[in-house]
């Protein structure tokens, strides 16, 4: 999602990674409080704003989370939800696109999870990793070359969640903390390469 420079990737990466352990446990009232401290810290929302936006993120991940899900209430709750994130941080791509991108990452992930528990190995994340980084791209305005890196390390902590949800995890508190780092290098290298665009916009 969309950051401002002042942001602190670890606060950000540790209300991402509470928000995975949440939805993967079905607690919609500690999704919904995450996402309203995540909508502050990365959108600079105010808290009204906030609230309202982590009710249309809640409301895509309930319509998402069962197997025989709603897809076109998920596309619509995510695009209201963006809507929102546009206003604050004035993100080029429209919300009806990023919602798009946002859902396909969600639908890549569920099948590469489901893949590795059919085979009982680890999946090939390449579909993943390009989903994120179309989306990452059009998240902070970047290029797809540019988003490579955070996209990849956002890849590795869904794979992460994945050994933990599938119960094949040998160390679920060694493979949490692993998470947030990731999370949090791949908030790092989005803000460097936003840290470099502005730099380059100065010298102009």
């Amino acid at each position: 999602m969309a950051l401002r420079r002042s942001f602190d990737p670890t606060m950000i990466a540790d209300y991402e990674a509470g928000g995975w352990a949440a939805y993967y446990e079905r607690n919609w009232p500690q999704v919904l409080a995450l996402m309203v401290r995540l909508n502050r810290a990365q959108f600079g929302m105010s808290w009204l704003h906030a609230l309202a936006a982590a009710f249309d993120t809640v409301r895509a991940a309930a319509a998402f989370a069962p197997a025989a899900n709603d897809l076109q209430a998920t596309r619509h709750h995510l695009t209201r939800f963006f809507a929102r994130a546009r206003r604050n941080l004035g993100i080029s791509a429209d919300a009806a696109t990023l919602a798009e991108l946002e859902l396909d990452y969600w639908v890549v992930h569920r099948a590469l999870a489901s893949r590795r528990q059919r085979d009982a190995s680890e999946a090939n994340l390449t579909p993943m990793i390009d989903s994120l980084t179309r989306l990452h791209a059009a998240l902070f305005d970047i290029t797809n070359e540019q988003a490579q890196v955070s996209a990849a390390l956002r890849a590795l902590a869904a794979a992460r969640v994945d050994r933990i949800t599938s119960g094949t995890s040998t160390d679920s508190a060694g493979d949490w903390m692993a998470i947030r780092e990731l999370l949090c290098s791949a908030y790092r290298s989005v803000q460097a390469v936003e840290r470099r665009a502005a730099v380059a916009q100065e010298q102009q």
